[in-house]
């Protein structure tokens, strides 16, 4: 059973701007991909912010980065733990 979220109806949930007390999270663009979000928007309550930038690797190569953030500390932290859609390497 889907569990209806006032902030999806309201549309509020998705932010275009971050705030700066959301913590936030870069991921590279290869380990983003649109499942990531639909993730976010099932297993988590609050807000979030999703936005792919520009970035510089270590050779000095442009590439693409993705910065995702979330209002709740704690949601980012489950984030990054149970999140399937992320490369963990060791």
């Amino acid at each position: 059973m889907f569990d209806l979220n006032p902030m999806d109806v309201l549309q509020q949930r998705n932010l275009r701007t971050i705030a700066p007390h959301f913590s936030m999270f870069t991921v590279t663009e290869t380990e983003l991909f649109n499942g990531v979000e639909d993730w976010v928007r099932t297993k988590l309550k609050g807000r979030y912010y999703i936005c792919t930038k520009p970035a510089v690797d270590r050779s000095g190569n442009l590439r693409s980065s993705c910065v995702i953030g979330f209002e709740d500390h704690q949601e980012l932290t489950y984030f990054m733990l149970a999140c399937p859609h992320l490369r963990r390497t060791q």
